[in-house]
């Protein structure tokens, strides 16, 4: 396993430290677990409802599932 690690460039370790974590804590438990060592900037809240304004639950599914292809 470490051997792989090396060999991963720093976004491939990010992305699979974000699917492990996604595994292992649900997408929620995940972003908290981050939100504790990133202090952060601006409004998460205006920003939140500004960039879900239009969409409902239904269309915010069907891109996290998109994505995860």
């Amino acid at each position: 396993m470490a051997k792989v690690i090396l060999t991963l460039t720093n976004k491939q370790v990010r992305e699979r430290g974000w699917r492990a974590l996604v595994r292992e804590l649900g997408l929620s438990g995940a972003t908290r677990f981050l939100l504790q060592y990133e202090e952060g900037q601006g409004n998460y809240t205006e920003e939140r409802r500004s960039i879900f304004a239009e969409k409902n639950v239904a269309d915010v599914a069907k891109e996290i599932m998109r994505n995860r292809k």
